[in-house]
């Protein structure tokens, strides 16, 4: 059935123009050009479509069975025709990104709301998960990247880095380690806030520690780095967080550690066999100016 949408085509702008002559000027063909288009058309069927007759064209029984099925063929192939230019220009779409949370809270938002200025049309759906859960999610299927950490990539996976971010002490306004020299042994046995144990933070910490040989003392455990800042902030202990968790409130201050260990590269994670979106290109492209 070759050429069988031109030919439905012309056999719904038949109907609608009610006449070969007015149907053939709309499709620019000639009148017998038409009619041996129709005449294809109920071959294929194996039905009489219209009844012809020299002024006047009507549709048969079997065509006015025909004709809503047709058109709803045609509408939703322009609607597929009409998503897939939209996509390619860019103008809509959705995007889903599976991020860190002291991604989601500190520097993503900024880069989000530039992207969207950008691109309207495009819905972000970001979720905010530890890193295991990311890679997850992105292997699954599940979203359409994911913005984590290199260390917890799998089998089938891509990373593109974006920045680094380094791990900082957190403590309280007044607190001893505020001032002077500071080294990661000055945290041997101090009482400290970590993260869950699924996190990729709390994994970083203890490996750092346990080669240096230091203890590390668990205060408090919170899921969230911003409930983490709240704790430290009321005096419950000190923190190692990212620098991007930091939410710039008073009565906490970030202190630069100058040890090895404590840097961790942030990045694109993408399925290795898959391609992405443009629309989902376009955010990573935006996300590439993306800041401490």
């Amino acid at each position: 059935m070759k050429n069988a949408l031109q030919h439905i085509r012309a056999f719904i702008t038949v109907v609608q123009r009610g006449n070969f002559a007015r149907a053939a000027d709309d499709l620019h063909l000639s009148p017998s050009a038409l009619t041996v288009q129709i005449r294809q058309l109920e071959g294929w069927l194996g039905v009489e479509l219209l009844e012809r007759s020299p002024r006047h064209v009507a549709l048969t029984a079997a065509g006015r069975e025909a004709l809503p099925a047709m058109e709803k063929l045609l509408l939703d192939l322009g609607n597929i025709v009409s998503a897939s230019q939209g996509l390619a220009a860019v103008r809509r779409g959705v995007v889903s990104v599976a991020a860190l949370p002291s991604l989601c809270a500190g520097a993503l938002p900024e880069r989000l709301a530039v992207f969207h200025e950008q691109y309207p049309g495009i819905e972000v759906r970001l979720r905010d998960l530890v890193a295991e859960r990311i890679t997850e999610r992105v292997r699954d299927g599940d979203v359409d990247f994911g913005l984590g950490v290199r260390a917890r990539l799998g089998h089938g996976l891509s990373f593109t880095p974006l920045l680094h971010d380094r791990l900082c002490l957190f403590v309280p306004a007044g607190h001893p380690l505020v001032s002077g020299e500071l080294g990661l042994a000055d945290l041997h046995e101090q009482p400290m806030i970590l993260t869950g144990r699924d996190s990729s933070v709390r994994a970083q910490i203890e490996q750092v520690f346990q080669a240096r040989g230091l203890t590390l003392r668990v205060a408090m455990e919170a899921n969230y780095m911003s409930t983490v800042l709240a704790l430290v902030r009321n005096g419950l202990g000190i923190a190692l967080l990212p620098e991007s968790a930091d939410d710039g409130e008073r009565r906490l201050v970030r202190r630069y550690l100058p040890e090895p260990g404590l840097e961790r590269e942030l990045g694109v994670i993408t399925r290795s066999e898959s391609s992405l979106s443009p629309a989902a290109l376009r955010l990573v492209e935006c996300l590439k100016g993306i800041s401490l």
